[in-house]
């Protein structure tokens, strides 16, 4: 199965050259000898011939019922020396120095004696028919006890290139190479992650990109030559990415700032005509008309209107003139607004016009919710927050993110523009504070949004301005009625 993970891939391929080029070095070693003749050239390298008649001579170590040891013919010895014709055997007890049976007479006759000194390793020159030849002993242990195995005219085969056969033969040969293979796989792991850190790096840097910071940029510096052109098509694509989004709300700027002087002139036309329900139908579509442009417009200015640097206001203050203003509408619609101070004065960080906009479009947004006769609850919360309040039909859970979204509604009965909840997201935001929405208990929806404090006095309390609003209410109403 294809492996997805580019580190995964690395280690797995680092694992399986180191393991290749680790079986392949004694050809590797081979090839350089021959090539360039050093080590004393090919002659040299039938000592790499070791690991495999040590493994016949073993093999061929028998001892019968009568206690008699000897070497036996065996299959193995028979076929390693029909590929090596010259190649002579003997062995030797090491406590009396008697040959075995089924030794070369030439070998018996040059180490007789020798056997007794136990000698690990040596070798002897013997003259051959005539050539000079190189005996090797060694002492080896087989299961029928230890015994010096002389031997000489064998030949490298490539087969003896291949080492791992020789030493795989037991758990104890297998277990030799586990803490070699578990070193090249932490190698490997250590190689991988940190060649790859630049590259982790660079996506940590993308993934806190949005279109708030479409002007950052991932540094070339530190990154490796072969990413820095992957780098550089990034760096590119979030400069295309500016440039759209920049067309974009200067469109919406310039569009809605052009349609703001004939709506203007329409509405004064309007109002010239006879009173009648035509009239107050054609008033009521070009106010909804003139509120999309005017939100268009914020929308398209927030992220330049941000850059202000915030101010401290007196929360309580806002909230309070942006919810009297909106008492004759809510008298006119048959719907009254309470509003509740807070128990403590509180003054927010942030932009005076910001929080006005978000108060004044949540405000809307439940009066619009709101059943008629019924009353939209405006608070100002200690910790330096704004509930407002309805009691309509309330927000679906799996709504209550997308009801954010611009232009969203979730269908044309009630009206609306669906830019309002999308305004006071982005401008909550930007003040650096965060806008939910729960259930309100009894039904409908109550939306909190909390603002960054500046410090407050707890020495001026708000319960007695909070007689003072009521009593605003029901001014407006008396004034609305007369």
């Amino acid at each position: 199965m294809r492996l997805r993970s580019l580190s995964s891939r690395l280690i797995v391929y680092a694992i399986i050259g180191s393991i290749l080029g680790y079986l392949t070095l004694p050809t590797t070693f081979v090839v350089c000898v021959l090539v360039t003749g050093a080590y004393g050239g090919s002659a040299s390298l039938d000592e790499l011939t070791r690991p495999r008649v040590r493994e016949v001579m073993v093999a061929a170590l028998r001892k019968d019922a009568a206690g008699e040891r000897s070497i036996a013919m065996t299959d193995a010895l028979r076929s390693f020396m029909s590929a090596n014709p010259d190649f002579r055997f003997a062995a030797f007890d090491p406590r009396s120095g008697q040959a075995l049976a089924g030794s070369a007479p030439e070998l018996v006759a040059a180490f007789e004696g020798v056997g007794r000194l136990k000698l690990s390793r040596s070798t002897v020159d013997l003259p051959v028919g005539g050539v000079m030849r190189k005996a090797e002993s060694a002492l080896f242990s087989a299961p029928i006890g230890e015994f010096v195995v002389v031997t000489y005219g064998a030949k490298l085969q490539w087969r003896d290139l291949f080492l791992l056969p020789y030493y795989m033969t037991s758990l104890y040969g297998a277990l030799i190479f586990l803490p070699h293979w578990a070193a090249m796989c932490l190698i490997a792991l250590f190689v991988v992650n940190r060649g790859l850190a630049p590259l982790r790096k660079a996506a940590a840097k993308v993934a806190t990109i949005d279109v708030n910071s479409l002007k950052e940029r991932i540094a070339l510096e530190e990154a490796p030559s072969e990413m820095r052109p992957f780098i550089e098509a990034v760096n590119k694509a979030f400069e295309r990415v500016q440039e759209g989004v920049d067309r974009q709300r200067r469109f919406s700027a310039n569009s809605a700032h052009e349609l703001r002087t004939p709506i203007t002139i329409l509405r004064a036309r309007v109002g010239k005509m006879a009173e009648g329900p035509l009239k107050f139908e054609i008033e009521r579509d070009v106010l909804r008309v003139q509120t999309i442009v005017e939100q268009m417009l914020l929308l398209a200015q927030i992220k330049e209107r941000g850059r202000i640097a915030p101010q401290k206001f007196d929360l309580y203050d806002v909230v309070l003139t942006v919810a009297a203003d909106y008492v004759p509408i809510a008298i006119d619609n048959d719907r009254e607004i309470q509003f509740e101070a807070p128990s403590r004065r509180v003054t927010a960080l942030g932009l005076r016009w910001s929080v006005e906009s978000i108060v004044t479009n949540l405000i809307a947004n439940a009066l619009r919710a709101e059943p008629a006769g019924g009353v939209v609850i405006v608070r100002v919360l200690p910790e330096c927050a704004i509930e407002v309040v309805d009691h309509g039909s309330g927000v679906a859970d799996a709504d209550r993110k997308r009801i954010f979204e611009p232009f969203w509604r979730k269908d044309d009965a009630p009206p609306g523009t669906g830019l309002g909840l999308s305004i006071v997201r982005e401008l909550v935001e930007l003040l650096g504070g965060d806008v939910s929405v729960d259930e309100t208990p009894g039904g409908g929806a109550t939306f909190k949004v909390r603002l960054p404090e500046a410090g407050a006095d707890p020495s001026e309390a708000a319960a007695g301005v909070a007689g003072r609003v009521v009593q605003l209410s029901l001014d407006q109403r008396c004034e609305r009625n007369a």
